[in-house]
């Protein structure tokens, strides 16, 4: 296995960031599901518009944390198995000013480059 290349120091920074990032991330997804109102026949039409619009905007909100939520976890589970920092393409360090950026990143800047080019 390779040597981890960040420090403790470096290593506990980007512990708080994803913890934060997750507490954050479970409000946003609490909050949206609290949000979100049944369309009632007793409504008025533009009320009903309203609250489908509210609603779809949960939905889409949701649809884009939970994905994130996942990447979030599964970053701290690598810092738990001690592979954190280190890219899952090709087992490379990840640089720390990416990692400070994306703390959940899973690849090298240029790896995640040509996997967002390949889908």
């Amino acid at each position: 296995m390779m040597k981890i290349h960040l420090s403790a120091d470096d290593l506990a920074r980007l512990r708080v960031s994803l913890v934060r990032h997750k507490d954050e991330l479970l409000a946003a997804i609490q909050d949206n599901a609290a949000g979100e109102r049944q369309v009632t026949d007793e409504s008025e039409s533009g009320d009903i518009a309203e609250q489908i619009i509210e609603q779809d905007g949960a939905l889409r909100a949701v649809a884009f944390d939970l994905p994130l939520l996942s990447d979030v976890e599964h970053a701290l589970a690598k810092l738990d198995g001690g592979t954190y920092g280190l890219s899952e393409v090709s087992g490379v360090a990840i640089p720390l000013d990416r990692l400070e950026a994306v703390p959940w990143a899973r690849r090298t800047l240029q790896e995640e480059e040509v996997y967002r080019r390949s889908r």
